[in-house]
């Protein structure tokens, strides 16, 4: 009999064994569940989108605007300074050309005008002037002892997109002119500011 106990002890033993096994493997879901919660609650929240880089215009030479014009072929004059000299005797306009065509231009002969006289003026802006409206006064480029113009020279062809920075030198107007105009052979007139000597 004693035996016998000992056997169905032992088995009531086993029974409540597995059912306890079973009752905790059921209850895994609800730590599952909790750990799901939880690392949607740590989740790190998306990035920002960075903003956009700065690009640059078409328009935008990295300096003032004072004046610009379209010549032939979508060519691009942009006067970026009007400076008179200390001396008061003479005033430096600067300037880009910028090709905005889809081809190539090699029209930079005309901007050098009609006086044979100047020395190297096929490719140079030896044709710009000044006027002076109000004075009825029109000012052309200065040339050194040479015949040179004193302007930019050695001009070349300019690719499609490309940009080449440029400057003319002219005799000053008097200091009470406050204003003149840009002409360059194939683009229209440009009225630019000018101020007094400093």
């Amino acid at each position: 009999m004693t035996i016998r106990n000992s056997l169905r002890t032992a088995g009531v033993l086993a029974a409540s064994t597995l059912a306890l096994t079973a009752c905790s493997a059921d209850d895994t879901s609800a730590p599952q569940k909790d750990r799901a919660s939880e690392s949607r609650t740590t989740a790190p929240e998306p990035e920002q989108p960075s903003a956009p880089d700065r690009t640059t215009g078409p328009d935008d030479v990295g300096d003032r605007v004072l004046a610009q014009v379209t010549g032939r072929d979508s060519i691009v004059l942009t006067i970026t300074g009007v400076e008179r000299s200390a001396s008061g005797k003479s005033v430096t306009v600067s300037a880009t050309l910028k090709n905005t065509g889809t081809k190539g231009f090699f029209g930079i002969s005309a901007y050098g005008g009609t006086d044979a006289s100047i020395k190297g003026r096929m490719h140079s802006l030896a044709g710009a002037t000044l006027t002076d409206t109000a004075n009825s006064l029109r000012y052309y480029v200065l040339r050194d002892t040479a015949g040179g113009c004193l302007c930019s020279t050695a001009l070349r062809a300019l690719k499609p997109g490309e940009t080449v920075p440029v400057f003319a030198q002219f005799p000053a107007p008097p200091d009470n002119v406050r204003s003149v105009d840009f002409q360059l052979p194939t683009f229209p007139n440009a009225t630019i500011p000018l101020g007094a000597a400093r």
